[in-house]
């Protein structure tokens, strides 16, 4: 059977970083857009985007018409969220507020088909899409990404990392830098902030775990392949609308400004 997980697997074992972009708006027309722009990989976001359970297979199927490898992030920890999501053709699930090696070691069991976990089976289009033989391999082959961004998620990093089944895990910077910091936000480039996502990092690839982390590109995200984060989200399909928008703006109105001597 195609391995729904290969070419991401495949990077990784060659070294390279997968770069990953985030979807929050409804409609394929942004996953094929941001798919064929050239990411490895595309994860719908459930737990704040706008797409939806309506919407998932949807965009699975736009994702589909693209080389990306499609990926979700559920809204929480939610057995029957993960098993709709993999049986609608996720390769993987990034699941959110993972903080005690029991909720990390529940993700895996919801994951995982009989005899190593729970999920029931019904791949109703994972198994078309990836064949009838799709059940003798998921276990192995499927992407499961616990997500670090609380405080009590970083006392039990070392225990949640050890967990078996996980493939990795993925850092939501804003909410571990508002659980640290009392204050949200995505530059993990200084303070408190920092010294945890370079701790997540080398202790994940200590153990030889992929870590991953979200950004809005640019900087932040070379900064994150520099700490060693091997699976970096490089933007999300709003933040990439609205800051081109902003830009063409901006450069108009400052050239009519010019031109005018005001707007």
């Amino acid at each position: 059977m195609p391995d729904p997980s290969g070419p991401l697997q495949a990077r990784w074992n060659a070294g390279e970083t997968v770069l990953n972009g985030w979807l929050h708006l409804p409609g394929g027309v942004s996953a094929e857009l941001m798919g064929r722009a050239g990411y490895d990989a595309l994860t719908i976001d459930l737990q704040h985007g706008l797409i939806g359970d309506g919407g998932l297979v949807g965009t699975l199927q736009a994702i589909a018409a693209t080389p990306a490898v499609p990926l979700v992030r559920v809204p929480w920890l939610h057995p029957p969220d993960l098993m709709r999501a993999l049986d609608a053709g996720a390769a993987g699930v990034i699941c959110p507020m993972i903080d005690t090696p029991e909720q990390a070691a529940a993700l895996v069991h919801a994951c995982r088909y009989a005899p190593s976990g729970g999920r029931s089976y019904g791949p109703t289009r994972a198994r078309l899409i990836y064949g009838s033989d799709y059940a003798q391999h998921a276990n192995t082959q499927t992407l499961i990404f616990a997500m670090i961004e609380t405080a009590q998620a970083l006392e039990n990093l070392d225990s949640i990392l050890d967990t078996p089944g996980l493939s990795g895990v993925y850092v939501g910077p804003a909410d571990l830098s508002l659980s640290l910091t009392g204050q949200a936000t995505l530059d993990f480039s200084q303070g408190e902030a920092a010294q945890a996502v370079a701790r997540i990092a080398q202790a994940a690839r200590q153990r030889g775990l992929i870590p991953g982390i979200f950004t809005q590109g640019g900087e932040l995200a070379r900064q994150a392949t520099a700490l060693g984060y091997t699976f970096v989200t490089a933007g999300s399909d709003v933040a990439l609308l609205e800051g081109a928008a902003r830009q063409v703006l901006n450069d108009l109105r400052g050239t009519v400004s010019t031109a005018s001597g005001g707007y």
